[in-house]
């Protein structure tokens, strides 16, 4: 599974520490589907080492929701236990590996920690119930934006053999709901977005929970705000309810083109096609509009399904998925920036996160994922989530920042908004949006 650890640290506005060539700090971001730990040089503000995997969690369900239900059955000891057992497996590796980058004589000596997630996941992790995320009115057990020694959170499971030290801090940014987490609030943080800024921002972290922000600069009579918002795109992002859907991995097609009126497929490795990954979807569905294949109600010209190269497909019902899936996100970034006052210059498109770092920003336009309005200077920044906490490991500033980059942010429930279904069947369409 290729899992995008790449990205950029904003400015930290302390000056580098008087510290030992040995002493290290851990970012972490715990994604539903995967894990990554970034290691850094506390004296140089450099990465030494990354490991990333799948999440262990997935034995529990794929998404949140499975997760959550199992928890609430009776099983939230076990989740608990696969992520802090996890965790401490790759901390071991990462730091075998930053020993190699130190000078000679030196070891990795683990200072301070910073944990990122969804509000789900970072519940799991630091011991919180999640039943209040099971139902309405989705209220988390904490709002977060607190530190606990490594050895506290471990205390839970006897059997956690560690390489960090107990007394470790473990820094757990703001959430700011149930369904908009710590993720969001360090892409922000990452992403320099900033309360006195004159021009709105965008914030788009694409996947099967797509997270949406949208900063809403200062008027003469109201102070800048932040409307977040979740839409549930669904598996299709991740190709997990196609029929020939596979993971971002070798043997994944994650470009379609159209080449002579024949179909050309880029692989992941180049080797032989063995499936379709979520960005070779959209850039297929792409493809299909381009030479007719399909019509832009999603229609597969025939009916029959499309075959992209030997043994790869796609079936009606794979665009339907797809048509729901970014219908959801299209729907999201619309009502957003329909609430952003006349007068105010185009709002600045940043996409984060996995899926929205592999996807091709034309292709997505034509599919009508985004709109083409703001996709003109659209920036992709990787995994912002795990930079953005990387940023709170050097910089109480910015910790500050994010606490009030939450208090400044105001949950916006979709599925409420009056209009929201029309809307949203508004935007199955395959067409590009103005």
């Amino acid at each position: 599974m290729r899992i995008i650890t790449d990205g950029c640290l904003p400015d930290i506005p302390e000056p580098l520490p008087s510290c030992p060539p040995s002493d290290i700090a851990l970012a972490v971001d715990v994604g539903t589907t995967t894990v990554a730990v970034a290691a850094w040089s506390l004296s140089e503000r450099r990465i030494l080492a990354v490991v990333a995997e799948r999440n262990a969690q997935h034995v529990f369900g794929a998404d949140v929701i499975s997760r959550i239900d199992c928890a609430v059955r009776g099983s939230f000891g076990k989740i608990r236990a696969l992520i802090l057992s996890q965790l401490s497996r790759m901390f071991s590796s990462a730091l075998f590996s930053s020993s190699r980058e130190l000078p000679r004589g030196f070891r990795p000596a683990v200072r301070r920690i910073a944990v990122t997630g969804n509000t789900t996941m970072m519940s799991f992790l630091a011991g919180f119930p999640v039943d209040g995320l099971s139902a309405v009115p989705f209220r988390p057990a904490s709002q977060f934006g607190f530190e606990i020694p490594w050895g506290d959170l471990c205390a839970a499971v006897p059997s956690v053999n560690s390489a960090v030290p107990k007394n470790v801090p473990v820094y757990f940014p703001p959430v700011v709901g149930a369904f908009v987490g710590a993720d969001t609030v360090c892409a922000m943080v990452a992403s320099s977005f900033s309360l006195s800024s004159e021009k709105p921002v965008l914030l788009a972290d694409v996947g099967t929970n797509s997270e949406l922000a949208l900063l809403v600069p200062k008027t003469e009579k109201t102070p800048a705000k932040i409307l977040c918002t979740a839409a549930a795109a669904g598996p299709a992002f991740e190709a997990a309810n196609i029929s020939s859907g596979m993971p971002s991995v070798d043997g994944a097609v994650d470009k379609v083109s159209v080449v002579g009126g024949v179909f050309s497929a880029r692989v992941i490795g180049g080797k032989n096609a063995l499936g379709l990954c979520g960005s070779g979807l959209v850039s297929a569905v792409s493809a299909f509009l381009e030479c007719g294949a399909v019509g832009e109600d999603g229609a597969i010209a025939g009916g029959g399904p499309i075959e992209i190269c030997g043994g790869v497909f796609v079936s009606q019902e794979d665009i339907r998925n797809f048509q729901l899936a970014k219908s959801a996100v299209a729907t999201g970034i619309g009502f957003l920036l329909s609430r952003l006052p006349d007068g105010l210059p185009q709002a600045e498109f940043i996409i984060a996160g996995g899926f929205g770092s592999r996807i091709d920003v034309g292709e997505a336009v034509r599919t009508g994922l985004f709109p083409k309005k703001i996709c003109e200077s659209a920036l992709q920044v990787g995994n912002a989530a795990l930079f953005g906490a990387s940023a709170l490991l050097f910089s109480d500033s910015l910790r500050k920042k994010a606490d009030e980059l939450r208090a400044s942010s105001f949950l916006v429930n979709l599925a409420a908004i009056p209009g929201f279904q029309e809307k949203f069947l508004g935007n199955i369409s395959l067409r590009e949006m103005r």
